[in-house]
């Protein structure tokens, strides 16, 4: 009991220190814009206070305030804390959070919630596949209009909403169009299985997707690009009783069901694929840049483009500035067409389709696995201030 006692002595000591920074600001001085960090995220306790709040664009008009998240080291590098109103937040409301949201009890309560949260989602998910595949679009349908809600609230508040027009949210719009609205389509249902077993599926490699479960952020990412290309196995190898008795109707219908070319793979998943790129090239890079630069609003161009490092940013830094978006675009193109051609192998083979679909599921748990081990123990101590306890020894 002392043991538990010292604990949590020590994290009170820790939120009192992170209010303690706010507490040595003149009562009439205005909260700064802080500066981002060279490697996207702030180390001292008051800059992991307030962007916390400025993550949540708190105003004065709110009477309470949500549960503040505690975010990782991606999220502080997506973030641009200098771009944060804090000015809309009032001084002493601000303290006034502070000592309510930021204790280490109810951030390590939440957690553990979204934790147990998540690793029940996960396991109804995989119970549900393997029990039903035919009725798997159930509960993917039921799952998206949570999450996607979510997100774009969410997204809102960050400004990161920019964000929802790219192509993966495109996708499972028409996924989910196909599904309720035309679900004996063939050629919807050929076009959305060529994006989700292609661009969506390959995107939780591309972009680190990570088996977190008490991350709601990093679940609702994973889940956007890979529970579609579960759908979309489901339905090329276990069609719902509905389609089936549908298509036994035709020998011609159920021919066009379960066959499908290069063509119907490439090309003509292309043709939506293609409008898509364009009205996107001309939302976000034409009517609405000074928008998007005025206001600081994130978009997957600036995201996959700040790293140098990155292959994506390697290409199209060679061009000159005003090329750069339609760089961008061309090597979009070019990677997605690429991995329609894979999705063939995937139409033809269902012991292949499965180990892809496996093997992407493994990248997703190994990419958690690290972040765990190798980013959060280390930040939830620093920045929650809550010490692990010791084991104790077996007598």
């Amino acid at each position: 009991m002392s043991g538990d006692a010292d604990s949590e002595a020590e994290a009170a000591a820790k939120a009192r220190q992170q209010t303690a920074a706010i507490d040595a600001y003149p009562s009439d001085a205005s909260i700064p814009s802080l500066p981002e960090s060279p490697d996207g995220y702030t180390d001292n306790a008051f800059m992991h206070t307030i962007s916390d709040i400025a993550e949540l664009r708190l105003h004065d008009a709110f009477e309470s305030a949500p549960s503040l998240s505690l975010d990782d080291l991606d999220d502080y590098q997506q973030m641009h804390l200098g771009d944060v109103d804090t000015s809309l937040m009032s001084r002493a409301k601000l303290k006034a959070l502070v000592r309510k949201q930021v204790t280490p009890k109810k951030i390590v309560f939440r957690d553990k919630l979204a934790f147990v949260a998540g690793t029940v989602g996960a396991m109804l998910s995989a119970y549900w596949l393997g029990w039903s595949p035919m009725t798997f679009y159930r509960i993917y349908t039921a799952q998206a209009f949570v999450l996607f809600t979510l997100r774009w609230a969410l997204y809102r508040i960050k400004k990161w909403h920019y964000y929802l027009f790219d192509f993966c949210y495109v996708a499972n719009v028409l996924l989910l169009l196909h599904l309720w609205v035309f679900p004996h389509s063939a050629f919807l249902h050929k076009v959305t299985f060529a994006y989700a077993a292609g661009p969506l599926a390959w995107s939780v490699v591309a972009f680190r997707n990570s088996l977190v479960f008490h991350s709601l952020d990093k679940t609702t990412s994973l889940f956007l690009h890979w529970f579609p290309a579960c759908v979309a196995w489901s339905e090329r190898w276990h069609p719902d009783v509905h389609v089936r008795e549908y298509n036994k109707k035709s020998s011609a219908a159920m021919a066009e069901w379960h066959e499908a070319s290069l063509l119907d793979l490439v090309v003509l998943p292309m043709i939506p694929y293609l409008v898509w790129a364009l009205l996107y090239y001309m939302k976000i890079f034409v009517l609405s840049s000074s928008r998007i630069q005025q206001r600081g609003y994130d978009t997957l161009f600036n995201y996959t483009t700040a790293n140098p490092k990155s292959g994506v940013s390697k290409f199209v830094k060679r061009f000159p500035l005003k090329s750069q978006p339609l760089a961008y675009m061309a090597l979009h193109v070019t990677l997605t067409g690429m991995t329609f051609a894979v999705c063939k192998v995937w139409w033809n083979f269902y012991m292949a389709h499965t180990i892809f679909l496996l093997s992407i599921l493994c990248i997703s748990a190994w990419n958690g696995a690290s972040y765990y081990f190798e980013v959060f123990a280390h930040r939830y101590v620093q920045t929650v201030g809550v010490p692990s306890k010791p084991l104790k020894k077996k007598q």
